[in-house]
């Protein structure tokens, strides 16, 4: 092409500007071929490397991590360093080095493994929820007759519906359908028969997410006194559950004014024509009728103030038509609406949501007042609740009519009610026991820290092997201690002449509630210690620049309009 140019600028026969002419010619074809070509140079440029300590947790994505960075990948999994050859596999924390934050890739760490950290500012990198449980609880001490409740989270990241299924002896007790692509609240619930120590499971369709260890109490007979105006349907059936299940009874029903017909099952007889505080204290409860308890003599009814408020003794009362106002109904409003009695309805007992059989419970309900707490209700109506008076409680129920259910054949919604207001009237029980929580969630081969409350300064055996605690400088009556269970399943503590039991989980449990355990663990603990500074080092690195294009398209865009502007004037 230059030469080309260059001979059609000489043939012409104006021989004006020839040189500059060639000239142009030349440079407009060089600034075309340096537009094709890359035109390159070598220099030296002084770089900031950011230092980076990344440490690689289960969880983590590989094209997540960052390119072209000074880094040190590190970890503590071994399957991570068997899959990825490069990484440094530490066998603890405290080998990390303290000059740069450290970058947590994954699920992040347990609440143990932070500790050692020693306040090393942290960057959480974290991973996709995974798919399965990441949030359960249950309340794992119960007594007989209780409902087992287990409520969680579940993430379902497939475009299948899961079910649900909560599990015991191999039997499928309680199940829910669970959406697509959705994390969903999840609530299941049972009645266990047995007493004793239980492990119920929970599966996803047929694929096992977890154990559910649970102890069961036998439920302690309680001393019972009831006071009645007169023999009725509700006193009858209930006096007979009492002792069907084993309580001790005595019953005190008035024949006229200052007689009375008395009554004892499981217990022994005495007087029971005056209350007294010796009699009382004879009593875990005391169930009455709302109209005998407020004609009690002055001196009966301070008796029995004091042994609800001084002594803890529990009372249920139950509400009448009696007028008169009493002490026993003060945080207990009730109203009777004037008109047409409610149709039978499902009760919700305890917060049990699954409701009972339908039961006439009359037009009275309980006010909801501040300082009471709801204990069986309709959707729309209260009807027996609990109050504290001094050191024992007060339970209030407008029901008079549970004995219909004895009558139809429910017994279990019968046992249910009733168990539920006698145990949260009942006396306190002194005993004092080993109440253990732990850390994090605690796994077989896995070291756990468990904090034992209400326990003394002796030593710790955990399933015959000794351990010495470590008193909590904020809570002098909770104890530290760490252990490894080295197999799953039930574990023995013994403090003093105190024995506890928890549980170990299998490795192989849990493993999406784990992952969102350590989640959580590691975003609260880097948002305590966030990053104040960056560690940089400055390197001097040879490198090729290419030179702009804009220069030879200025050069090409001259020469062209030189030659143009030439032959116009020519």
């Amino acid at each position: 092409m230059a030469v080309l140019f260059a001979w059609l600028e000489y043939r012409r026969a104006n021989k004006r500007f020839l040189l500059l002419r060639i000239g142009a010619a030349l440079v407009a074809v060089a600034a075309l071929g340096c537009i094709v070509l890359p035109i390159k140079y070598n220099s030296t440029i002084t770089k900031s490397i950011q230092h980076k300590n990344i440490l690689l947790t289960q969880g983590f994505n590989a094209d997540s991590l960052p390119d072209g960075i000074d880094t040190s990948l590190i970890t503590l999994d071994a399957s991570i360093k068997k899959a990825y050859p490069k990484v440094k596999l530490i066998s603890g924390l405290d080998e990390l080095s303290k000059t740069a934050p450290l970058h947590v890739y994954g699920n992040g760490l347990s609440k143990d493994e932070l500790v050692q950290l020693d306040s090393l500012p942290v960057i959480l990198h974290a991973a996709k929820i995974p798919a399965g449980v990441s949030n359960i609880s249950w309340n794992d001490q119960l007594k007989a007759g209780e409902v087992l409740r287990v409520q969680g989270v579940y993430n379902n990241t497939s475009a299948q519906k899961v079910k649900l299924v909560l599990r015991g002896l191999s039997t499928g007790l309680d199940s829910i359908i669970l959406p697509p692509n959705a994390q969903t609240p999840f609530g299941l619930s049972t009645t266990p028969k047995a007493t004793g120590k239980m492990v119920f499971t929970l599966n996803a369709d047929t694929a096992l997410q977890g154990s559910l260890p649970v102890q069961i109490q036998p439920v302690k007979p309680l001393k019972v006194l009831m006071l009645s105006a007169s023999p009725d349907f509700e006193s009858k059936f209930l006096k007979n559950w009492l002792s069907e299940n084993g309580y001790s009874v005595a019953l005190r029903s008035a024949i006229s004014k200052g007689k009375y017909n008395s009554g004892y099952i499981n217990i022994a007889q005495f007087n029971l024509d005056k209350l007294s505080a010796q009699t009382l204290a004879q009593f875990d409860v005391v169930i009455g009728d709302l109209s005998v308890l407020s004609t009690l003599s002055s001196t009966e009814s301070d008796v029995l103030k004091q042994a609800v408020a001084n002594k803890g003794m529990g009372l249920i009362v139950r509400a009448d038509s009696a007028g008169k106002t009493s002490w026993l109904q003060k945080q207990f409003p009730v109203d009777r609406p004037s008109g047409k009695e409610p149709e039978p309805a499902s009760l919700i007992i305890n917060g049990n949501k699954s409701g009972s059989g339908k039961l006439a419970y009359g037009p009275a309900y309980i006010v909801y007042q501040d300082g009471t707490q709801p204990l069986v209700k309709t959707k729309e109506r209260i009807l027996a609740g609990l109050a504290l008076y001094g050191s024992g409680k007060i339970v209030f129920t407008t029901l008079n009519n549970t004995f219909s259910w004895m009558l139809g054949g429910n017994k279990q919604d019968y046992t249910e009610l009733w168990s539920v207001l006698l145990s949260k009237a009942a006396r306190k029980n002194d005993e004092v026991k080993n109440y253990i929580q732990f850390s994090s969630l605690p796994v077989s081969n896995e070291p756990v820290v468990l904090q034992v409350s209400q326990g003394s300064s002796s030593p710790i055996v955990v399933n015959n092997e000794l351990i010495a605690p470590a008193q909590n400088a904020d809570i002098p009556f909770e104890w530290n201690a760490s252990y490894r269970p080295s197999n799953a399943g039930w574990q023995n503590l013994k403090q003093g002449d105190k024995i506890s039991t928890w549980y170990a989980y299998p490795q192989n449990e849990w493993k999406p509630l784990r992952s969102a355990e350590k989640t959580a663990a590691t975003t609260q603990y880097a948002a305590l210690h966030p990053n104040r500074h960056i560690v940089t080092k400055q390197i001097q690195q040879k490198v090729r620049i290419d030179v702009p294009k804009i220069y030879f398209y200025i050069l090409l865009l001259a020469a062209c309009t030189f030659l143009w502007i030439e032959t116009k004037i020519s």
